[in-house]
Order: C-alpha cells, then sequence, then structure tokens
C-alpha cells in the first residue's frame, strides 16, 4: 500500500457502530448492508480517516497513541477499500475540470458507488462526455432520451427527423414550447440542449427515414446510436439501423415508447452479445405464428394514436439509464443487459419478453462477423 494515499470514508457511505462490536455499512445509492466485526483500535483508526491524512501518517498515529503496528493498519484499509467504504483522494484535474467536477459531483458520486472508487467515478464520467451519440427521431421518446442524455453529460450529440412540431406534441413531447410550434424538431430540440449545456455540440440531420437512405454514413461517426423512428414503421427502421450497426460493431438502443407500447422499455443492443433486432423479428414471428390481426373499422387512424407524457418519459428514462450504464462502464453488461419490457398502465407491472440470442442469426450469428 502507497503510504502517501490519502484515505477518505465515501460520500455514499454511512457508517455506524452496533453494540460497540459491529461497524454497520449501508450504501446510499444502492442501499445494501453490510456489517464487519471491529473492535476499540479499529474505531480509533476510521476516526482518523478523514481526507487530509496520509497512510504513513495514520500509521505514525496508531503506534504512537494505541501501540497498533502498521500491517494491521495495511489489512484495514485494504479490507475497507475492498468492500467499497473508503476511496482515495486523487487529483482530478488530470480528468476532469474543476467546473465538470462540480457540475457533475452527485453523479460522479453514485458512480463510483458501483465501480469501487471516486477516480473510477471521474474515469466514468469522462466516457459520457466523449461518447458521440446518434439519435433517430426527435419525439417524445427521442427528445426525452436526447435530453437527459445531455444533463448526464454527454457533449457531441446529433439528431435526424424531418418532421415539424405540431400543437399536439406540446402535451407529450417535454422539452417542446408554444413558440416551437411550426418549427423543425431537429432545431426546436437543438435549441432546448444548448440551454442545458452551452457546451454541448449539436448537429441535425432534417430528413426522413426513406429505403434509399445513406443513413451508413451518419451512423459510422457515431459512437452509439438511438432508434425511436416509428415511419414509416418501427419494424422497418429499426432492422434498417441494426444491421448497419451491427456490421460497423455500433451498440445501439432500439427505444420503446410508439403506439400499441408506449411504456415499452425498447432494448439495448450490444452486437454479437446480446439478441440483435432480426433475433427479436424470429422471436415474434415464432410467437404469432398463425395470427392474422383484423381489419380495423377505422383506416385513416394515424393522428389518433394515443399518448402520454408521464409513459414516454418510462421509456425514455429506462433508455437513458441502460445507455448510460453501458457507456460508463457501470455493470457487466454482457450478464445484466435487459431484453424489452412492457410497462402496463392499469397496475404498472413490468414484464419482460423472453428472447434469446440466435446463434444461427443472420445478422449477429456466431459466424456472421
Amino acid at each position: 500500500m502507497d503510504n502517501q494515499t490519502v484515505y477518505k470514508v465515501k460520500d455514499s457511505v454511512d457508517l455506524f457502530l452496533s453494540d460497540e462490536r459491529y461497524i454497520m455499512a449501508y450504501y446510499l445509492n444502492t442501499r445494501q448492508r453490510k456489517s464487519f466485526k471491529t473492535n476499540k483500535e479499529m474505531i480509533l483508526l476510521i476516526e482518523q480517516i478523514d481526507g487530509s491524512h496520509t497512510v504513513q501518517e495514520l500509521k505514525e498515529y496508531m503506534a504512537d497513541n494505541h501501540d497498533i503496528d502498521s500491517q494491521s493498519v495495511d489489512f484495514v484499509l485494504l479490507l475497507m477499500e475492498k468492500n467499497r467504504l473508503i476511496t482515495p483522494i486523487k487529483v482530478k484535474e488530470n480528468i476532469l475540470s474543476e467546473d465538470e467536477c462540480n457540475r457533475y459531483s452527485r453523479q460522479i458520486n453514485y458512480f463510483s458507488e458501483f465501480l469501487g472508487s471516486e477516480e473510477e467515478g471521474f474515469y466514468a464520467q469522462k466516457k459520457l462526455m466523449n461518447t458521440n451519440i446518434l439519435i433517430f427521431g426527435c419525439g417524445a421518446i427521442g427528445g426525452d432520451v436526447a435530453t437527459e442524455l445531455v444533463m448526464a453529460g454527454v457533449k457531441n450529440i446529433t439528431l435526424f427527423d424531418y418532421d415539424t412540431v405540431e400543437y399536439s406534441d406540446l402535451a407529450r413531447h417535454m422539452y417542446y414550447r408554444n413558440n416551437y410550434v411550426g418549427k423543425s424538431k431537429v432545431s426546436a430540440l437543438k435549441e432546448e440542449l444548448q440551454k442545458i449545456d452551452c457546451s454541448v455540440k449539436v448537429h441535425t440531420i432534417d430528413e426522413g427515414m426513406k429505403p434509399n437512405s445513406d443513413v451508413e454514413q451518419y451512423i459510422r461517426k457515431a459512437d452509439f446510436v438511438v432508434n425511436t423512428l416509428d415511419e414509416p414503421y418501427i419494424g422497418y427502421t429499426s432492422s434498417k439501423i441494426s444491421r448497419c450497426c451491427i456490421r460497423y460493431n455500433i451498440p445501439h438502443y432500439i427505444a420503446g415508447g410508439f403506439d400499441a407500447h408506449l411504456a415499452s422499455t425498447g432494448e439495448l443492443i450490444i452486437p454479437h452479445v446480446t439478441p440483435c433486432v432480426e433475433c427479436y423479428a424470429g422471436y415474434f414471428k415464432e410467437k404469432l405464428k398463425g395470427w392474422k390481426p383484423k381489419e380495423h373499422p377505422v383506416q385513416e387512424r394515424y393522428t389518433e394514436m394515443g399518448g402520454l407524457a408521464s409513459m414516454s418519459l418510462f421509456s425514455a428514462s429506462f433508455a437513458a439509464t441502460e445507455i448510460i450504464k453501458y457507456i460508463a462502464g457501470l455493470v457487466n453488461i454482457s450478464e445484466e443487459y435487459k431484453v424489452r419490457g412492457e410497462l402496463l398502465f392499469s397496475d404498472l407491472s413490468l414484464t419482460y419478453l423472453n428472447v434469446m440470442k440466435n446463434d444461427n442469426c443472420p445478422v449477429c450469428g456466431g459466424d456472421v462477423l
């Protein structure tokens, strides 16, 4: 252990003594609890870990005042660090600026709970800030996802949409204002994002998705892609975008929150790790075998599809959380990714589909690289 390291108790951890024999740790961000058997000398050492003493100073204090050897001090400090109770204080200026540290301090605190140290939390924040994100669709879902990602620190974002803001959008699109009616969605959203963070770089593409659209030129420049385009329909746009992303090994998110799936979670797709869009298509093909939709008596009902801002926000927030977890490296995504789920309005139950990665998938299967 480096004797010049300075430790502090993590900001997200509460420590308290129980029955004079146990140190109880409560991890505020993850709501976990742990207990550690202790003694008087260990308690005296913990009282000195206040972010101002080096390891060497702690050893000298314990030796001079309590006749405790340096090996015992090392053992306790290593145990506490391993269990994410304490974190070394590092110089942050080489990772983030002082302004960035202040702006994202609470978020970095949250990240470090999952990563182990405060320093790793700063690097996780830096990853977000350095990621180029492309969002297809700037409606209720795409707009909310963009807003939450910029609030989280994403500094480079590209918006793709051809539509304009309509009056009915004001009831569902969290970022729209009355003065945006008639304005292109990409320009209206860009204006709002730059109000959140004047340093964010927003590139706009005022186009629609068509069979001959060359979206590959945009996808290849991105580090992460989000699809919320439901025109001409979500299955088509998702297939076109996902196939291209997998070709270039680009992670992407197919968002929920459309038509009959107003509060669906969507799905994170990591090429050759998670099920891809084609895997989902195969799943639905099998599940819906023999089913035929009944003809609806109302032919022109596109503008009559229901919507609720809070349900759109659920889908967008779920997507933003999964995207942040992946980019920042907060979890082992190959083990903890979620397949698509559906939130039911009546009882708020959330159920997930039983979709598995298809090793024989023509798009992401084992032999397709």
